[in-house]
């Protein structure tokens, strides 16, 4: 594969050399580490006799905070951003950070954005915000046909099946967001027909330069191709463009109204006052090398199966897209058999996104429910606990990615329960240690399922629902039609276990 990249990049320079004479080859970049001139570096203090090893974390559960605390990074950051997304939408939302990441740019703030290339954006647009001094764009693991997506999938497939997953955002060495998030309406509980329920958490101490040092090998590895490269600008993002596009849009009214106020958020009163208390402890930063696109070799799993390994007594497991594969599931059956409780939390067929990945997890549910695992599927219309939720979405979909571990050690991050995160795509996680705050998430999560979720159960041998919040037993699928329905078994039929 490498050698098809080096084709690509001699291609790419040849076409760039056409349009300018200027494009500057590719350099390896690094961070500058922590910058304790960075306001961001005053921000959060450690209690006394706190190890010096140790990192703080805070919990961005709700949408709204999770996009505020982004924007208080960007807008507080004074040497550097970095930022990985494999999702980077054009909306609202993706279009308040591109502007606040423009105006850190313009105030000298140097900005490396690597995106995954599965975006919807036009790639002028892209090389029109690259054109900027600083800031600097790379595409992950990119189309060679970039008028005719379709042709690219058609000729090479198989590479393109493989995609970077990674989501994180550092400012100035001092503090990172790590988690399930992309950047999109959807994520932030933000006018969108469909809200997910994710989890981040922003993080500070020596994990956020393990996040870095994560950013870095992406960043200079073969499969980062420079933007330039690709689509080189005419021009660079003005500040007279910027005040024309905030006229248009009224971008500041939007977030500033009754229904989306950042100022009626209880973060926002906390980010102000620095008050924001974080919770302490050991943690571990997992992630993928860059090359598992081409040898497959998983760095993350072979990190959290000693963790997984080590389980004494409990595990909790969400995952927005489980396929746990014959082989997961009679590990997961066997745990049980040794006494271990194990409770997952999936979406529904109602509420997953993607019914081809419902067919097949589907198919190992009552060899679940009857090894003794306790399983429970998302409802479509449970009702997150957030300012912003009633934005008029008319479904709701889990996305965080999260295990708690004997009520001791977390885990958030990219990684789904499925083959494709197992095998195909880069993912990272962060594990802290942390038994009050973890066993603490742990009682509020059992209590939030018997409202927000269905249990599944076995009843005369076969598989039920149970809906603790009204007492109903249902027999088939919650809220799923007959067209829905069809298409996720007949999903469980074709051979694409492997590529969920």
């Amino acid at each position: 594969m490498k050698r098809w990249f080096t084709v690509l990049f001699s291609t790419l320079w040849l076409i760039g050399c056409q349009s300018t004479s200027a494009l500057a080859p590719k350099t390896a970049t690094y961070h500058s580490g922590f910058d304790a001139s960075s306001t961001l570096a005053h921000f959060f203090h450690p209690p006394p006799d706190t190890p010096t090893h140790y990192s703080g974390f805070y919990p961005l559960a709700q949408g709204s905070d999770a996009l505020l605390a982004r924007l208080a990074l960007i807008e507080s950051a004074s040497t550097s951003l970095e930022l990985q997304y494999y999702i980077f939408r054009d909306d609202e939302t993706s279009q308040l950070l591109i502007w606040r990441i423009f105006e850190a740019a313009e105030r000298g703030v140097k900005v490396r954005l690597l995106l995954d290339d599965m975006q919807n954006r036009k790639d002028s647009a892209i090389a029109y915000l690259n054109g900027h001094p600083n800031i600097e764009i790379r595409l992950f693991n990119p189309h060679q046909h970039r008028y005719v997506r379709m042709l690219s999938w058609v000729t090479d497939g198989s590479r393109l099946n493989r995609r970077m997953h990674n989501k994180s955002l550092t400012a100035d060495g001092v503090v990172s967001i790590v988690g399930g998030r992309n950047i999109g309406n959807e994520y932030f509980s933000f006018r969108s027909d469909v809200e997910f329920g994710d989890f981040d958490l922003l993080l500070y101490g020596p994990v956020v330069e393990q996040t870095q040092v994560q950013f870095d090998h992406y960043w200079n590895s073969d499969f980062a191709v420079p933007m330039a490269w690709i689509h080189p600008s005419d021009g660079a993002l003005n500040q007279q463009d910027v005040e024309q596009w905030r006229t248009e849009s009224q971008i500041e009214h939007q977030f500033n109204n009754e229904q989306y106020s950042f100022k009626a958020l209880p973060l926002y009163r906390d980010i102000v006052d620095q008050q924001i208390e974080l919770y302490w402890g050991e943690a571990v930063l997992l992630y993928d090398l860059p090359e598992k696109i081409d040898n497959g070799q998983s760095q993350l799993i072979d990190g959290l199966a000693p963790v997984l390994a080590d389980i004494e007594h409990s595990v909790v497991i969400v995952s927005p897209y489980f396929v746990p594969t014959e082989t997961g599931t009679q590990a997961l059956i066997e745990a049980a058999k040794q006494g271990k409780k194990i409770t997952i939390l999936t979406n529904s067929l109602a509420s997953n996104d993607v019914f081809a990945v419902h067919g097949w997890y589907a198919k190992y549910r009552e060899k679940l429910v009857k090894g003794n695992i306790e399983l429970w599927e998302m409802k479509s219309h449970a009702k997150a606990e957030n300012p912003w939720s009633v934005t008029g979405s008319s479904r709701s979909s889990l996305h965080a990615k999260v295990i708690l571990l004997d009520k001791r050690k977390i885990f958030v991050g990219s990684m789904n329960i499925d083959p494709r995160s197992a095998e195909l795509n880069t993912e990272m996680a962060v594990v802290f240690e942390h038994p009050q705050y973890v066993s603490a998430t742990q009682q509020e999560l059992l209590k939030q399922l018997q409202r927000s979720a269905y249990k599944l159960e076995i009843k005369d041998d076969e598989l039920i629902w149970r809906d603790y919040q009204t007492g109903q037993i249902l027999e088939s699928e919650p809220d799923a039609g007959w067209l829905l329905r069809s298409g996720a078994w007949l999903s469980g039929l074709l051979p694409i276990e492997s590529l969920l």
